[in-house]
């Protein structure tokens, strides 16, 4: 029990990380389970064999059930989790490989390709998106928040009504779902900010309806509190965004946006991650980095008609543009080397 809430003794676990904390999420002491979620962790260890005994068969029932088995009253006593590494404890669980149905299947792209990136308020935004022929969308969908998790999806619950809308009409658009994060408060260390952030994400992508889920799952790094200064406080909140999502949903893809001096002034281009950098304006303009894990530009600000905007950015290989009124376009795509560069 201690090792899947603290690790302290810093055994390996799935998402490598340090010892202190693990990927397992855990639900609060003393409460069932409302819904079996993967990656989730829920205390059964009571003070007597009896009591673990009784606590595996109440939170176990209850997470199929939804309710406690009859008969049974409150929850015997929980141990508390401790941050100590037992004498002579050995990590020898071993697992087996469970089979599962795949996940459905996001649509790809395989060439720069461009649509539009909105403020989504409406199921019928997002028809009239399909409507007027767009390939993508991206959305931006929470907001930060000052304390953990440091973000929160918008009152109108965007990606939810393109993930609906996408379902039913069985649309093809790619997806990229942008979420606004801020930056740890005092005490907590960038990468578990980010986990928190990440593991939020996708407990809310994973109650979407439908099947269809974002191509990526973008972290946008601005709003509260102090932002990194180092390479590595940043990169430790991208990594720390990847490993909270995943935790959740091991299907999700992570992503993170930037600006380009962020991009070359924090060394982002070694992060295994995909990026997506900002550039502005489009007009008479072209990225000015490079890097092989850059999958789109996001360009300011477009104008209408926006064909001649489009050409332009599809010229630099893969970006995003917004235009003036505050909608925008997205172009994703991976090209060959030398036209990215």
């Amino acid at each position: 029990m201690y090792a899947l809430y603290y690790n302290p003794c810093d055994w390996a676990n799935p998402v490598g990380q340090q010892g202190g904390h693990t990927p397992f999420q855990t639900y609060a002491h003393g409460q069932g389970v409302a819904s079996a979620q993967t990656n989730y962790f829920v205390n059964a260890g009571g003070v007597s064999a009896l009591d673990s005994l009784t606590l595996a068969v109440m939170l176990a029932y209850y997470a199929v059930h939804g309710v406690f088995p009859k008969g049974y009253g409150t929850l015997p006593r929980q141990e508390v989790p401790q941050q100590i590494c037992v004498s002579g404890a050995q990590p020898n669980v071993t697992s087996t490989k469970v089979t599962t149905t795949p996940p459905p299947q996001t649509p790809t792209v395989s060439s720069p390709s461009v649509g539009v990136y909105a403020s989504i308020s409406t199921t019928a935004d997002v028809q009239k998106a399909i409507a007027q022929g767009w390939p993508g969308i991206g959305v931006t969908t929470a907001l930060g928040m000052p304390q953990s998790p440091y973000t929160a999806t918008l009152a109108t619950k965007p990606d939810a009504k393109v993930a609906q809308v996408l379902q039913t009409n069985q649309a093809s658009l790619w997806w990229l779902s942008f979420w606004t994060v801020s930056w740890p408060a005092g005490g907590e260390s960038f990468h578990q900010a980010g986990v928190d952030a990440g593991a939020y994400a996708g407990r809310q992508i994973t109650a979407y309806p439908g099947t269809r889920r974002p191509n990526y799952v973008v972290l946008d790094p601005e709003g509260y509190n102090k932002p990194a200064t180092t390479a590595q406080q940043f990169q430790d909140f991208i990594t720390g965004w990847a490993a909270g999502l995943k935790s959740i949903n091991s299907s999700l893809q992570a992503a993170f946006y930037c600006n380009q001096s962020q991009y070359t002034t924090f060394k982002l281009a070694s992060v295994n991650l995909p990026a997506f950098v900002a550039i502005a304006p489009i007009a008479g303009n072209q990225p000015e980095v490079s890097g092989s894990n850059i999958k789109g530009y996001i360009a300011y600000y477009a104008t209408c008609p926006v064909s001649d905007d489009i050409t332009h950015v599809k010229g630099w290989g893969r970006s995003t543009i917004r235009f003036s009124s505050g909608t925008a376009a997205s172009i994703v795509g991976q090209p060959d080397a030398d036209t990215a560069r």
